[in-house]
């Protein structure tokens, strides 16, 4: 199974000069953490901005990482490797993380990634009958996510108590015995599943394998 990180583009356009952290955690042991912020500023080209990321990610992802990348920009003037709500510019996305219930220490089954993608689009058809936008959407290795573009809310606590009550209005409408949204991924410096890359989690079996978190449609 290859990586093929140039898939984060889809969902994070390098066209803004945002800086964005990629962090990762080695499947066998999670206390291995290697993080990294890339900030345009420092390249001349966005190629290069593009190249460096894509080639770090998918560097850790074969030596065995996790491999994750900041949801929201991180604001210019951070200096460290591994952001916190306070370095967030401002709230970009709206993540719906959709998991299967219950014991999720090793891979998913097919079926749960079904269920799971056909809750996505009930959540998806409800939010377009109200006015929303199409969002991105992702095969995130053990589920579906819904990427939802905002209109740039400021980084306070206003932004992250709508976020919150949305993802738990939305979990107590949609939830099953099987499937259900993450309530808890509402805070500013979230990270999320980097695009193209192979998501390792527990161990894996013929009916529960490793896959590559993959954009929808690709």
């Amino acid at each position: 199974m290859m990586t093929n990180t140039k898939e984060v583009w889809e969902l994070f356009s390098p066209e803004k000069p945002f800086s964005r952290e990629v962090r990762a955690f080695h499947h066998t042991n999670k206390g291995r953490v290697k993080s990294r912020v890339f900030r345009p500023v420092e390249y001349k080209l966005q190629t290069e901005f593009k190249r460096a990321v894509e080639q770090y990610a998918a560097e850790l992802n074969e030596q065995g990482y996790n491999v994750y990348f900041s949801l929201n920009p991180i604001k210019q003037s951070f200096k460290g490797a591994s952001a916190s709500d306070d370095d967030i510019l401002q709230y970009e996305f709206l993540l719906i993380d959709l998991d299967r219930a219950g014991d999720t220490k090793n891979p998913a089954t097919a079926r749960e990634i079904e269920l799971a993608t056909e809750l996505g689009e009930k959540i998806l058809e409800f939010l377009t009958a109200l006015g929303w936008p199409q969002p991105k959407r992702v095969m995130s290795g053990n589920g579906h996510h819904l990427y939802y573009r905002l209109d740039d809310l400021p980084n306070d606590p206003e932004s992250k108590r709508l976020i919150k009550q949305t993802l738990n209005c939305l979990a107590d409408k949609f939830n099953t015995r099987d499937i259900e949204v993450d309530r808890v991924v509402f805070n500013s410096s979230r990270i999320t599943k980097f695009p193209g890359t192979i998501m390792r989690k527990g161990v894996e079996s013929d009916d529960r394998p490793y896959r590559r978190a993959t954009v929808y449609g690709n």
